[in-house]
């Protein structure tokens, strides 16, 4: 289960994906780290700084107040929507999933979920599970997307699987669109998965999205720098320029959100080129 949802990391990551799939839905739609289908909104330190603030200023931003994001919060009160959510809410039947969890409970959840979808719930490492699909499935690679949201993004579930880092790399290189998710604790780590997977998929057309903020956003006992982003790769330059917008949009409603005396003291974003 994500015990981070709703704070700022998932606010820059649920707000681009829901944007893409509603104005860009693929054919079929993957999770390797699905999570819970939905959370109930309960009100923390870290969630005030993220999208609860999301919901206090998004209404009046031009750039977000008719955000697909905004309009699945309004929608559902009291309840935080996951990725999973997200996604059957703007592609519907139009759509085949796979969503990946270890989790017995978030496993559950995405049962209850999509049962009337067409969607295949794998309780197994995501990582794995999503890299086999990618050699057997006999499909367009442009009709596909995946968000790829570890929490370890360098680790083996087992020591012959990929990594998340790895199977990133190697669906961008098939020419999959991919949504990776990753996060950092200082400053010189700054867009390290761009760097990382343009090392392992070469020539592969990536655009990178990154956002620091006081850790203390996160987690709240502790001073200093928390930073995290999204790499599409594959993606179209109206994507692109969807997410370069909504960051810069998610900066400004931040902008009254300071935490006097640390470094970094609000949140900034950037275009990692």
């Amino acid at each position: 289960m994500n015990h981070h949802f709703g704070e700022f990391g998932d606010v820059w990551k649920h707000l681009p994906l829901a944007e893409i799939l509603q104005h860009n839905p693929p054919r079929h739609y993957w999770e390797t780290h699905a999570g819970s289908a939905s959370y109930p909104l309960t009100q923390t330190p870290a969630r005030r700084h993220g999208v609860l603030n999301f919901l206090k200023h998004a209404p009046a931003d031009p750039d977000l107040q008719h955000s697909v994001y905004l309009q699945a919060l309004r929608d559902m009160p009291g309840i935080y929507p996951g990725s999973p959510l997200l996604a059957t809410r703007a592609l519907g039947s139009r759509s085949t999933y796979i969503f990946c969890d270890i989790d017995p409970e978030s496993a559950a959840s995405l049962r209850a979920e999509v049962s009337h979808l067409d969607a295949r719930i794998i309780e197994n490492d995501g990582v794995s599970a999503i890299a086999g699909e990618f050699q057997r499935a006999q499909l367009a690679p442009s009709d596909v997307l995946v968000l790829i949201d570890p929490f370890l993004p360098n680790e083996r579930f087992t020591p012959g699987s990929q990594t998340p880092l790895e199977l990133a790399a190697s669906l961008a290189a098939g020419g999959y669109r991919i949504i990776f998710w990753y996060a950092y604790f200082t400053l010189a780590e700054r867009g390290w998965a761009r760097d990382a997977i343009a090392g392992l998929a070469p020539g592969v057309d990536l655009w990178c999205g990154d956002t620091i903020m006081p850790i203390s956003f996160t987690y709240p006992d502790r001073s200093g720098l928390f930073g995290c982003g999204i790499v599409l790769a594959n993606a179209t330059l109206a994507e692109q320029n969807t997410c370069r917008r909504l960051g810069q949009a998610l900066e400004r409603i931040a902008a009254t959100d300071v935490v006097e005396g640390n470094n970094p003291s609000q949140v900034t974003f950037q275009i990692i080129p």
